[in-house]
């Protein structure tokens, strides 16, 4: 074994090396004082519970399928960014999610309980899904996991009894006393992504986020490290999963109508878009992703079989041309040649080159 080799294996030999080795991400906050964090987070709050007073109904759904979006694509991202799998039964168990919180309140569970439960049970799915996978990669990764995506659609479609088979199933719409559908919907919609967002901040930006980063980035050597790779995959699998589940119950609850053929590849693709246009890897690039694609909905909502075409667009410039998605505009801005001429950064940075 190699000098490096052996140095990687002491500093990795347990998960407080692994803190100290990998960096935090690119897209980690900087540290803020702990008074103008809660002055953000106190405006962000005011912002969202006050919009229902603020706007039309038709605003206010766009602003619900927004957060909807947004939270499922935190879940995507925890998958394919954060951990490296590219794992595309994301939209299947998102439709667990609608389908399975549906009937429960139909049998005659209240809906705020069914969320826990349709979340644990798209868990448990993810995990047998990545389980037999979790041994793949790339390519192989993705079409395996695309073809436990499309069993689970089939079998939404062909159970009738349940599900209203193709022809779907109205959904029963919670709703806060005093308040309408749509604004309750938004309500617990915005709580739910607050809380989401908060967790995912803390867990992303600590050991569990690095231990996933590192998983990624070496694979299978972390085993001989004390860090068990096949553990964090599938946690990562499952902890996706049942974002995605809850996400879903709540997206049935935003279109009070649902069948098997909305769940299919073609939301499977905007979710992609979502990840990667947003920036895979980033805590905001799950919110900045959705408005993108949700925005894109409605500018091309006329184009019909087009829009399949103006978001592989948006896909394809997303990898190719911003690897760090729109997130990262402001810092590849920052770090163009063209600003940093305007700046005279450039000039400076010589200069103190030659005086070092």
């Amino acid at each position: 074994m190699s000098e490096l080799s052996t140095r990687l294996e002491v500093e990795l030999a347990d998960e407080a090396g692994i803190e100290a080795t990998v960096a935090t991400p690119v897209e980690a906050p900087r540290r803020r004082r702990p008074l103008l964090t809660l002055a953000v987070l106190a405006v962000v709050v005011v912002l969202l519970y006050a919009l229902p007073f603020v706007v039309n109904s038709y605003v206010l759904f766009v602003a619900n399928l927004t957060l909807v979006y947004a939270i499922a694509t935190l879940g995507f991202d925890i998958l394919i960014g954060w951990s490296g799998q590219i794992g595309l039964a994301h939209a299947a168990l998102f439709a667990v999610g609608a389908f399975g919180s549906t009937i429960a309140v139909e049998r005659g569970l209240p809906f705020l309980v069914t969320l826990p439960l349709v979340a644990v049970l798209a868990a448990l799915m993810a995990v047998v899904i990545g389980f037999p996978a979790i041994r793949l990669t790339g390519f192989f990764l993705a079409i395996a996991t695309l073809a436990f995506g499309f069993v689970i659609i089939e079998a939404l479609t062909a159970a009738d009894g349940l599900t209203g088979g193709g022809a779907g199933k109205a959904v029963d719409v919670w709703t806060i006393p005093g308040i309408t559908g749509s604004a309750s919907t938004y309500f617990l919609t915005a709580t739910i992504a607050l809380v989401a967002f908060l967790l995912a901040r803390r867990a992303l930006f600590g050991r569990f986020g690095r231990t996933l980063q590192t998983v990624r980035h070496l694979g299978s050597l972390t085993g001989s490290l004390g860090v068990s790779t096949l553990r964090y995959r599938l946690v990562a699998f499952g902890v996706s999963g049942g974002i995605a589940a809850i996400a879903g119950a709540l997206y049935a609850q935003l279109q009070t109508f649902i069948f098997p053929a909305m769940f299919d590849f073609n939301l499977l693709v905007p979710f992609l878009v979502m990840v990667f246009v947003g920036g895979a890897g980033s805590l905001y690039g799950p919110i900045v992703g959705a408005a993108f694609a949700v925005v894109l909905v409605e500018v091309f909502q006329d184009l019909g079989d087009f829009q399949a075409i103006a978001y592989g667009l948006a896909l394809m410039l997303a990898i190719t041309v911003l690897r760090g998605g729109l997130v990262s505009l402001g810092r590849e801005a920052r770090d163009s040649r063209l600003v940093a001429r305007l700046t005279g950064r450039s000039a400076a940075r010589k200069g103190a080159v030659r005086r070092g």
